[in-house]
């Protein structure tokens, strides 16, 4: 456990705790310049998908944003918006991915049943990341995440309905992390125990305080991955699995165990529509145990992949494990792409645009 500094707030010590760990400018290089690709990568797509909406929205309007699994947060819509506007570099946006999760995971799976972890925690996260841009010292940027964590919000039922607003709340991170950030640029003085207090965020949001400061053998930027298969994150344990299995033509059963999150929020027995067939781990199986490719929408009524996903059961379990006829693949978690899968992602979302390779140097 890293030891809070004497008279020092939670607030204050999350911040330095955040800074001290992005310190060392070499780490965060290659991390954050393959962090700030995907996130490109999705902008541009997600602006030509919905030209109305800022970047922070846009980002994550096709919901291939990056993920950190631990703390089921998407850090990079909301922080790297948030860098760019204010013209800071990648030792702010690794502080701003870092406070997101450290936040994230501290609220931990309670908070979740009725909070969007990146809104709340993301929110934090972005004034950091801001203040930090902005060129403010730790105490002032202390004050813009104390500003951010007394307005922070975002209810899950935006996941659980798989609405519209689940991409709002990234957008309204980042314009409340800005916002909190520049009033700290003005002098405005936050509110000091915003998170233990007894009426503070923890105490209304559920979490454990404690956990906030906890060592870390990675920093959060480098344990951040990226989608690069068109379907949920929570399917993509299950996709891998399921590739190690095909192809499979014909199977008497299938059955899929997947993490209890994954059983709740991406488990459609029979998608009908686009979005259905993107929550639906089952399809998602499905069309890979087929060896067909699933950024292919047209597949959705074909009918061998029809036939095939009228034999998956999915139930809740500890990992993702596809089992065909008694063969099983487990799969912990998906794999980290590498850079030339980053690159395959880009040329795939926005076809014709020649991808900034110099960030994966």
């Amino acid at each position: 456990m890293v030891t809070r500094e004497t008279a020092a707030t939670l607030t204050q010590d999350l911040v330095r705790v955040a800074v001290a760990a992005v310190s060392d400018e070499k780490r965060i290089r290659r991390p954050a310049g393959r962090a700030l690709f995907d996130h490109l990568a999705c902008l541009e797509s997600g602006r030509r998908a919905s030209p109305g909406l800022d970047d922070a929205a846009a980002a994550c309007a096709l919901d291939r944003d990056d993920l950190h699994w631990p703390s089921v947060t998407h850090p990079g819509a909301i922080v790297w918006p948030v860098v760019r506007e204010c013209g800071g570099d990648a030792r702010a946006a690794a502080a701003g991915y870092e406070v997101t999760v450290r936040l994230g995971l501290a609220l931990g799976p309670e908070h979740r049943r009725y909070w969007h972890t990146s809104a709340t925690a993301g929110t934090v996260g972005a004034a950091v990341a801001a203040a930090l841009a902005l060129g403010l010292d730790e105490e002032r940027v202390a004050d813009a995440a104390g500003h951010a964590a007394s307005v922070a919000g975002g209810s899950i039922l935006a996941i659980l309905e798989r609405s519209g607003t689940r991409v709002f709340h990234r957008s309204h991170a980042a314009a409340t992390g800005i916002a909190a950030a520049r009033a700290a640029v003005a002098g405005l003085r936050a509110t000091r125990e915003g998170l233990e207090s007894e009426r503070g965020l923890f105490a209304a949001m559920s979490g454990d305080p404690e956990a906030l400061l906890a060592e870390r053998e990675r920093l959060a930027i480098e344990e951040t991955t990226f989608r690069i298969y068109a379907a949920s994150g929570f399917a993509h344990a299950a996709i891998e699995a399921a590739r190690e299995l095909a192809p499979v033509e014909s199977a008497e059963r299938i059955e899929v165990e997947v993490p209890p999150a994954a059983a709740a929020l991406a488990a459609i027995v029979d998608p009908q529509t686009d979005e259905e067939a993107w929550w639906s781990t089952q399809y998602a199986v499905a069309v890979t145990l087929l060896g067909l490719d699933i950024e292919d929408r047209s597949l959705l009524h074909d009918p061998r992949v029809r036939a095939l996903l009228g034999r998956v059961e999915m139930r809740a379990g500890e990992t993702s494990t596809v089992t065909v006829d008694g063969r099983s693949v487990s799969c912990a978690e998906a794999h980290v792409p590498t850079n030339e899968e980053l690159g395959a992602k880009w040329r795939m979302l926005n076809p014709g645009l020649e991808p900034p390779l110099e960030l994966l140097a």
